[in-house]
């Protein structure tokens, strides 16, 4: 298979997410939100890999070969999860990976990104990352990384937190309440062809989609502004989106005679300062 078809793959990333089923008949309620922590743990992990695959591409100039190789050697592990461990996750690695590096086109010899004071072409970096992926060492480095990450995801987001941001009931962009979702299913006011899975629950969506997890960059969603806000835009560009989304519910919470107040406004107006030229920089708790 040519190079350019394994581009921008989820990063084969390989990152082993054991996907496990939470409805598993097998496990009580607590270990259900147990699993659901362990899930989002291993996923902002998965982006944290990705970023740093990408913005280490850029520790070597374009004529050195064998620069990145030798770097990702199972001898070499302690070098590589002291550089893991101090690699901050910005809104400019970030950015420039979903917006420069997953835009332009692999076989264009026009196609270079500029970065840490190099110019290098995509294609080179594109190489750099599956290349690393595909060498037999990389398992196990992931595995070594990924022990070292867990602590560091429980600095920027406790399971304690977690939990308790499991427990809201409003959506943070558009202000419905799980209560109203319900009345709308029970008057027939959805038409959300995936109640089974989805809808009368609310998901964790990253504020910043390209950011990793933490209590800062999360909040609760209704299934519809998850899916419509998606990857592509921030709480700030969503805003119109959501109001807009807001004002259907209210008129259709009107068309069933919904007797409480209508939505207004949602939990904390400050979610539309977030944008993806705005850091968030996750509080670690104190041990």
């Amino acid at each position: 298979m040519e190079l350019q078809a394994y581009k921008r793959l989820y990063c084969l990333v390989a990152v082993k997410v054991v996907k496990k089923l939470y409805n598993d008949k097998n496990f009580d309620e607590g270990e259900k939100m147990t699993k659901k922590y362990k899930t989002k743990m291993e996923d902002s992990f998965k982006t944290k890999v990705q970023l740093f695959l990408f913005d280490k591409a850029f520790s070597w100039d374009n004529s050195d070969k064998n620069g990145c190789n030798d770097y990702y050697i199972m001898s070499n592990i302690e070098t590589i999860k002291k550089d893991f461990k101090g690699f901050e996750v910005t809104n400019e690695v970030a950015n420039l990976y979903s917006s420069k590096y997953y835009q332009l086109d692999l076989n264009s010899n026009e196609s270079k990104i500029k970065h840490k004071g190099k110019e290098l072409n995509i294609m080179l970096i594109e190489q750099r990352q599956y290349f690393v992926q595909k060498s037999k060492e990389f398992t196990e480095i992931l595995d070594a990384l990924e022990k070292e990450y867990e602590d560091d995801f429980k600095g920027k987001f406790s399971e304690t937190d977690f939990n308790k941001m499991l427990e809201k009931t409003t959506c943070s962009y558009c202000g419905i309440s799980l209560a109203q979702i319900e009345e709308l299913g029970k008057s027939g006011k959805l038409n959300n062809k995936r109640s089974d899975a989805r809808g009368y629950t609310l998901e964790i969506d990253r504020k910043l989609p390209n950011l990793e997890y933490s209590k800062e960059n999360c909040c609760m969603a209704c299934y519809w502004c998850n899916n419509a806000k998606t990857d592509e835009f921030s709480p700030r560009e969503f805003k119109p989106i959501a109001e807009g989304i807001r004002r259907t519910w209210n008129e259709r919470l009107k068309a069933i005679g919904y007797s409480k107040e209508e939505i207004k406004d949602v939990p904390d107006p400050k979610i539309w300062e977030f944008d993806f030229n705005k850091e968030i920089i996750p509080k670690k708790n104190s041990k």
